[in-house]
């Protein structure tokens, strides 16, 4: 097994399951934060946020899974970079979901 084999075993390897248990989570948190503050706009953007990043999270996983299983060399140098793109918005989101859940709870004390 070459280098690029192996790199797209470890994206696969460790992209799937942190996306899937990343996904409820994001959805869990998400749903949470919209429960408090359903009927306002905070709300609203939340329920965005949850929805576009879990289609825009299986969409990128699915396409690039595709592409690394099709072309190793090409979907690796394509995928990784993409990987750590999406997984720093990852972070991204989850940090503001948690700011936006100890706001709204602090504002309901």
């Amino acid at each position: 097994m070459n280098n690029l084999e192996t790199v797209r075993t470890l994206i696969l390897s460790i992209g799937w399951p942190v996306l899937i248990a990343g996904s409820i989570y994001l959805f869990v948190k998400g749903r949470r934060v919209y429960g408090m503050v359903k009927g306002s706009l905070v709300g609203k953007i939340t329920k965005i946020l949850v929805v576009s990043m879990l289609v825009g999270m299986y969409s990128l996983g699915i396409v690039t899974t595709a592409y690394m299983s099709e072309n190793v060399t090409k979907g690796v140098l394509l995928g990784a970079p993409i990987f750590v793109v999406w997984f720093g918005m990852f972070v991204w989101a989850m940090q503001t979901l948690v700011s936006a859940s100890n706001e709204v709870h602090k504002l309901s004390e």
